[in-house]
């Protein structure tokens, strides 16, 4: 009787066993939910670290679950942040300088890349202009509101030219085309890649490149809504960490960090080509992001781009306590 009761506790305690076995392995084999963010990504190279974070499984190995909306221009991407639409989102320092006047509810976390050529004013061999000393009443077509406008601006006055005599025709971005050059009175075109490219390609031996290469660095950069930092902290640290997983993977393999965004944005192999080395992939929140916001936004209104107020504190705008975490000697405020 004995041998049959230990048989049967033996039995039960195996059985107990298998059944907690089973329930743990159905828990660990469930999903593990995490923390959510969206990001509105401007469709251009420049994002190139937060496509290949989304292609490399970099969000999900440091935690955290990245919905991607994509738009055209860092100005749509800040409006669809603004509006409820993302938690973060990419733009130019520009776009930054612009909306900080009228907004204190954003900071920039960090920015990802910079570039002294992504931005360029394209001509026809149609026009008269071949240089940025021609600018004097040329008739250009810019996107307002971005770092298109403080380009043009940017070039004139390091030539010399008085800002009052450009004729600005303002233009959205995916409206800069050949067509805009050969069949309207616009003298040139102040717009960033992939439409420079774009445009090049398009008029063939018509196409002048006025050369402005290394005259301004345009940074892009990852923004943030205060109330998202201070709701989701820890998913903006991992979102950080795979970003820079990113830039590391981008310096180890080039090759195929071209394939991807080749890939990802529909881009023609000559064109990556054509920017990529252009482009310093790192992360960044330090003094010279802060002295160019500072230098646009004095020239905003001396320009009479915004009305006249006092500057914003750019210095509390920029908040690296996350990229700190991520990177610790990142170059302080």
């Amino acid at each position: 009787m004995k041998i049959n009761s230990d048989a049967l506790v033996a039995t039960s305690l195996l059985a107990l066993s298998l059944l907690c076995l089973v329930i743990a392995v159905g828990f660990l084999s469930r999903p593990v939910e995490l923390p959510q963010l969206s990001i509105a990504v401007s469709r251009t190279p420049l994002s190139a670290p937060i496509y290949i974070a989304a292609a490399r499984g970099y969000f999900r190995d440091q935690g955290v679950d990245i919905d991607l909306h994509e738009v055209i221009g860092g100005n749509r991407s800040y409006d669809l942040m603004a509006e409820g639409g993302a938690d973060l989102a990419t733009s130019s320092e520009s776009v930054v300088m612009f909306h900080s006047f009228d907004n204190s509810n954003f900071s920039v976390v960090a920015s990802f890349v910079s570039s002294d050529n992504d931005i360029k004013l394209i001509t026809s061999a149609d026009s008269t202009l071949r240089s940025a000393f021609d600018l004097t009443n040329a008739r250009i077509a810019v996107t307002a509101r971005s770092s298109s406008e403080y380009f043009l601006h940017s070039v004139a006055l390091m030539h010399g030219i008085d800002t009052d005599t450009l004729q600005m025709r303002e233009t959205q971005p995916e409206q800069m085309s050949q067509a805009l050059l050969e069949n309207t009175d616009i003298q040139a075109l102040s717009l960033w890649e992939p439409y420079g490219y774009q445009v090049m390609k398009a008029l063939g031996e018509k196409a002048v490149l006025i050369p402005t290469k290394g005259l301004h660095t345009t940074s892009f950069n990852l923004l943030a809504l205060n109330q998202t930092i201070e709701a989701k902290p820890e998913a903006i640290l991992a979102t950080l960490r795979a970003l820079d997983q990113a830039a590391d993977f981008i310096q180890r393999e080039p090759g195929n960090a071209k394939d991807i965004i080749r890939h990802q944005l529909s881009l023609e192999a000559d064109f990556v080509e054509w920017v990529w080395d252009d482009y310093n992939f790192r992360l960044g929140l330090g003094q010279s992001l802060l002295i160019a916001l500072d230098s646009a936004a004095r020239w905003a209104q001396t320009s009479g781009a915004v009305e006249p107020q006092p500057l914003p504190d750019y210095r509390s705008l920029l908040d690296n306590r996350f990229l700190r975490q991520v990177i610790p000697d990142a170059q302080g405020l």
